[in-house]
């Protein structure tokens, strides 16, 4: 342990350490055991994501206000009444999916485009385009505060898509532009800037082929061309952030269409 730590925890926080260190033990109930942690009242409005709850006991455990998407749970894991849930974020996964949320978890906190685009194609060649690794994304794109983040899910995801996932895009989907192109006004507070962040959206959409970012480009062009908001640019379709914000909420009656 190192001196720095040694400064900073107190003596039973290091035995604990020390015994969490030398346990070959996997359950968390276990875990929180030998942590000396207690059940009731150190895991209430706490970052839980992700964490493997496959055999546990989980009875007198207190998550309130916690965040417990993609928790691993299988037929062992006991949850009665006693654990509570009040206002936390349950998105139980099960065991079998625990490789797909710890490669989406990287994904997730991927740094740039190329890093994300490399790992998403590492889980369509390990699990396919399954109906689970599907919802995985579709969560990961309504869950996201970045557009260019929000793009790549796009890209992956199929250009048909049920209108009940399509809704959950839109809606985050036009928050994060709407986001997106605040901040490129707040930089000169020109109109114009809003204008360029938008061409650069097309110009990206437009090398997207067979997914749902190329359905999303030919609603912008549909809505556009309704709304006498073009013009041509090279021969595309520039359009206002008006527009694209309007082609984002048409993403359900695309599906819609499509069926």
């Amino acid at each position: 342990m190192s001196r720095l730590l040694e400064d900073l925890v107190t003596d039973e926080e290091r035995s604990a350490i020390e015994r969490i260190l030398a346990s070959v033990e996997m359950r968390f109930d276990k875990l929180v055991a030998l942590a000396g942690l207690d059940p009731s009242n150190d895991f209430t409005h706490s970052d839980l994501r992700a964490l493997n709850f496959c055999g546990a006991d989980l009875r007198g455990f207190d998550f309130t206000g916690s965040d417990l998407r993609d928790t691993a749970i299988d037929g062992n894991t006991k949850i009665d009444d006693t654990t509570i849930l009040t206002d936390s974020s349950v998105r139980w996964t099960e065991k079998e999916d625990i490789p797909i949320v710890q490669l989406m978890m990287s994904v997730a906190s991927a740094s740039s485009t190329p890093a994300r685009r490399s790992l998403l194609a590492e889980i369509e060649t390990r699990f396919g385009k399954s109906s689970h690794v599907i919802q995985f994304v579709v969560n990961a794109a309504a869950e996201t505060d970045d557009l260019e983040t929000f793009l790549d899910f796009l890209d992956f995801l199929p250009a048909q898509m049920s209108i009940t996932h399509m809704r959950k895009l839109a809606q985050n989907g036009e928050r994060v532009l709407k986001r997106k192109m605040a901040k490129s006004r707040s930089r000169t507070r020109r109109q114009t800037t809003t204008i360029f962040a938008s061409s650069r959206i097309v110009e990206r959409l437009q090398n997207s082929e067979d997914s749902l970012a190329s359905v999303w480009l030919a609603r912008i062009a549909v809505v556009a061309d309704k709304q006498a908001r073009t013009h041509t640019l090279n021969g595309t379709v520039e359009p206002t952030e008006e527009v694209l914000i309007t082609s984002l909420k048409e993403l359900p009656k695309a599906a819609s269409d499509a069926k």
